[in-house]
């Protein structure tokens, strides 16, 4: 119930700037790449005929809106439901620090209501050093594909254990379960080792523990995974006691985070955390789930800081005009598949007139390149005619079906 409240305050919210776009003729303008422009309804109750309060209840409703409406256009919708809690503290709790200014366009007290349409400007690059602080990776694409090769070894293994073996009996230790966890809640892919097929090549290195770099970009690019993470893991009982059967564990972690078409390591760590319990195996565990969270979590960070450097050295600014747009809702769509296409990074209205809107795409290709991507795209309700193109520009009309 918690989270599909959110889920319907997202959509009404992104339903409001719709409405506010018509009656405002402005849908997404944005002043330039760290800050934007957003047009929303806030409401607040009247009581004991406060209206002053009421309408700054109403401001202020209206500028959590506009933070939230900022952050959805950054991260896709699991993200906002798995990290919902620590959004909730940084962003909607206090939201003017995101805020870069607002005013008031039209206002007005319907029975014990009061509503005011408000024009803020949020801060995108604060929201976004502020995700990244927190671990949280911003943008809905261009995360790559992970592959584990850690192997595992708790207290009553004689030797580690991994999920390359013989039998493939051995699926996942304890530590990569929660290295997955930490990866999949920065917005990674991580990749199924049950759907994999086994080459000749795996055949060989199936009873190796340890996998050399050379190994692991060998098979992990056939394996068709963008970074394969390599390492081992091992519990230990430490020294400490407690009561006689209250017993201390050691888990230990090192992993190393490798690209698949170059061979580069791209991030390392070594994790250490020690575990309270009177269980070998549960203490064990606990130690190596623990100490798996935290080498996910830095690696997650690492693995963010250097893709995002590379993508951006291959990212080109593209300008698409987009005509009959007077269709609003066909618009609406026609942006979200963009969003949707493997490539782009990020969209921005820039103009809106009548019947024509101009939108700019950071995207990793040249506009052929997206063109091609548009035309394989099902808009049901509407199609597209692409007829002009050049490296950087695309002219698009929307043509109603």
């Amino acid at each position: 119930m918690y989270f599909s409240s959110l889920i319907r305050k997202l959509l009404f919210a992104v339903f409001i700037l719709a409405v506010a776009a018509n009656l405002s003729g402005i849908v997404n303008a944005e002043e330039n790449a760290s800050k934007k422009i957003i047009e929303v309804i806030g409401t607040g109750t009247i009581q004991g005929g406060d209206i002053a309060k009421a309408r700054n209840r109403a401001i202020k409703n209206s500028l959590v809106s506009a933070v939230e409406l900022a952050v959805a256009d950054l991260l896709p919708l699991e993200l906002i439901i798995q990290n919902f809690e620590t959004l909730n503290e940084i962003f909607y709790e206090n939201s003017s620090e995101f805020v870069a200014y607002y005013k008031v366009l039209t206002e007005l007290k319907s029975g014990r209501t009061y509503r005011v349409l408000v024009q803020a400007m949020v801060s995108t690059s604060v929201i976004e050093l502020q995700l990244m602080n927190a671990g949280i990776k911003a943008g809905k694409k261009n995360m790559p594909d992970i592959l584990f090769f850690i192997a595992e070894q708790n207290l009553g293994d004689i030797l580690p254990r991994h999920w390359w073996t013989e039998d493939l009996t051995f699926v996942k230790g304890y530590t990569e379960i929660a290295m997955t966890e930490k990866m999949l809640k920065n917005g990674f892919s991580v990749i199924d080792q049950k759907s994999l097929i086994i080459n000749e090549e795996f055949e060989t290195l199936k009873n190796k523990a340890d996998f050399s770099n050379q190994d692991a970009v060998s098979l992990g690019a056939f394996l068709q995974a963008d970074v394969v993470i390599v390492g081992n893991s091992k519990a230990d009982i430490a020294p400490n006691t407690m009561w006689g059967d209250i017993k201390s564990f050691k888990g230990t972690v090192f992993a190393r985070a490798l690209r698949t078409d170059t061979g580069e390591e791209i991030a390392s760590t070594t994790q250490t955390v020690v575990s309270v319990n009177k269980d070998n195996l549960d203490g064990g565990r606990d130690a190596l789930s623990n100490a798996g969270y935290l080498a996910g979590s830095d690696l997650a960070s690492q693995i963010v800081r250097k893709w995002h450097e590379e993508l951006k050295k291959s990212i080109t600014t593209l300008v698409i005009i987009v005509e009959g747009t007077s269709a609003l809702s066909n618009f609406v769509i026609f942006r979200a598949e963009l969003n949707e296409i493997p490539g782009v990074d990020s969209q921005q209205t820039n103009e809106m007139k009548a019947d024509e809107s101009t939108i700019i795409v950071n995207f990793q290709g040249n506009a052929k390149e997206l063109a091609d991507a548009l035309m394989l795209k099902n808009f049901e309700s509407f199609g597209i005619n692409i007829y002009e193109i050049s490296q950087d520009y695309l002219r698009i009309r929307l043509v109603s079906s």
